[in-house]
């Protein structure tokens, strides 16, 4: 299968304000609304979040069909640490959850800083920080 990327789509319970957080708590700056659907552009992504009739009008499934949140966990390479506590801060203030950054030690060897961000619809994103490679440091 070849694709010119990949398009995630969400049932959300006001596109608008996902929209500004994403935008705003995020930083996701091209984020903008378009038939009453959230879209952000990502690397290699594209995220529509709909509310329940504009999901259920675009995709030909009732309503009632898609609810809400669904298991499993959006993860987004950060390029410092500042920044992962920027977005941690930000994300709160735009109406989600974060909770405190850690750093772990990854299955591939990385040493990684991670905050996690829960939008207000309640969907986890990972802001991911890689500290140290595989072989690197002591």
């Amino acid at each position: 299968m070849e694709t010119d990327g990949v398009v995630l789509s969400r049932v959300v319970a006001d596109a608008a304000r996902s929209l500004a957080f994403y935008r705003d708590g995020l930083g996701m700056d091209n984020a903008r609304l378009m038939f009453g659907i959230a879209c952000l552009e990502l690397p290699g992504l594209t995220l529509f979040l709909a509310g329940p009739e504009d999901f259920a009008r675009n995709t030909g499934l009732a309503a009632g069909a898609v609810a809400g949140r669904s298991d499993g966990v959006l993860s987004c390479a950060i390029r410092s640490t500042a920044e992962v506590d920027r977005l941690l801060t930000t994300a709160r203030t735009a109406g989600g959850s974060a909770s405190a950054p850690q750093v772990i030690d990854h299955a591939s060897g990385r040493r990684q800083y991670i905050g996690t961000v829960t939008d207000p619809d309640g969907y986890v994103w990972q802001l991911v920080c890689n500290i140290e490679g595989p072989g690197e440091g002591a």
